[in-house]
């Protein structure tokens, strides 16, 4: 953990991201991390298990070439060596630790470039990572927006603490094509926070049973894109990885990034006296 956050200098703290993020992205890293791109806000981008950063590649190309102009981070949370997806997946106190030190890292950001807008991007393991980061954010510390691709929780995990720590939306992208992985292989091996049932990839986030005041004022920033034939366009084919391409970055989330779009549907309660179904039922 870094003591005294809130007293780092923009010099170091721009030090201390570049430290922990070394090595794990490749010479091609120093293009999307100057100090002139963090200067324009942080976009911080999580693979799912497995540790092989595909995805955060081709969506870091896809957003470069919609001149979006923040730093692109590719934070590699997986145990390594590449490969280890059963490891990476059930190992839930590691990666929650892993989560702490992303919220810390987020939070160095923060404290030396303030007012400069920070986007987590998780897709399917790494989509819990940003969960739980969020969930460990300090009080003072918020992010502009976060976008969950595929992500492999339960349908039912509660969003509440999470959403705190965002100031304006946090987009959830599941398509019901996303059998294999969300359907068969979360029932067979588990989400993320070790249920067995669908994932959220495949049928999105189920309203909390017995939502208060303050759920139902955190739910208002979510936003639901469901995978259709008409993201086909767009470069998004339905599949896991079909969230991640580069074109799908470049038409369909740069400009969510730089306030053009606003897509998908607000999570609506169930009608009174109703309540979500259950994690694992199919609608």
């Amino acid at each position: 953990m870094l003591s005294g956050v809130r007293w780092i200098g923009p010099a170091l703290g721009l030090a201390v991201i570049l430290l922990i993020i070394d090595g794990g992205c490749g010479h091609d890293s120093r293009y999307y991390t100057t100090n002139a791109r963090f200067q324009a806000g942080m976009v911080v981008s999580l693979d799912g298990i497995g540790g092989y950063d595909w995805g955060p590649r081709w969506l870091r190309t896809g957003l470069d070439q919609a001149n979006v102009k923040a730093a692109i981070v590719i934070y590699d949370w997986s145990k390594g060596p590449k490969g280890l997806f059963v490891a990476d997946l059930v190992d839930e106190p590691r990666n929650r630790q892993a989560a702490r030190d992303l919220a810390q890292m987020v939070a160095t950001y923060v404290a030396a470039m303030p007012n400069r807008p920070v986007t987590l991007i998780g897709h399917s393991g790494g989509a819990a990572i940003v969960v739980w980061a969020l969930e460990a954010m300090p009080e003072n510390c918020r992010v502009e927006r976060v976008i969950l691709l595929a992500p492999a929780l339960a349908p039912d995990y509660n969003l509440t603490r999470a959403l705190r720590a965002v100031r304006s939306r946090l987009y959830v992208m599941y398509s019901p094509a996303d059998v294999g992985l969300m359907g068969a292989g979360t029932m067979a091996f588990g989400t993320m926070d070790r249920q067995h049932s669908l994932g959220a990839g495949l049928v999105g986030f189920r309203w909390p049973a017995d939502a208060g005041e303050e759920t139902r004022a955190e739910y208002a920033k979510v936003r639901e894109v469901r995978w259709t034939l008409n993201l086909i366009t767009a470069g998004n084919y339905g599949g896991h990885m079909g969230s991640t391409t580069t074109r799908f970055a470049r038409d369909f989330l740069a400009p969510i990034l730089t306030g053009q779009s606003d897509p998908g549907e607000a999570l609506s309660p169930p009608p009174a006296g109703e309540r979500p179904p259950a994690a694992g039922r199919p609608e």
